[in-house]
């Protein structure tokens, strides 16, 4: 499962670094037409959008990646059992607070 969502991590990562090349080389190439001329509004859009949506999908990535720790497991999950541990240190502490409130037979 792991190395699935690794291999999907880096075919995105090349898939937006090849589609961020062919808009470059696209914008150039009209750019440097002969005769000069503006560009299409087709081109002044990717030139635009491109960057931002390139940036979107990064930090997708890496907030998506960043869902599940090292162990794999997920940050809610970390959260429920620390609070499962506050729990029982809690009942421990009333019981010992319990014990110390009893008067001593003597």
């Amino acid at each position: 499962m792991a190395g699935t969502t690794k291999t999907r991590s880096w075919i995105l990562l090349v898939a937006i670094w090849v589609a961020l090349v062919g808009a470059l080389l696209v914008w150039f190439t009209f750019m440097n037409k002969p005769g000069g001329g503006s560009p299409s509004w087709v081109i002044g859009l990717i030139v635009s959008w491109l960057p931002f949506l390139v940036l979107m999908g990064f930090w997708l990535w890496i907030s998506r990646r960043s869902y599940r720790t090292s162990s794999g497991t997920s940050w809610v999950d970390l959260y429920e059992q620390q609070v499962a541990e506050s729990q029982r240190t809690n009942a421990l502490l009333e019981r010992i607070a319990t014990a110390l409130e009893k008067p001593s037979a003597g």
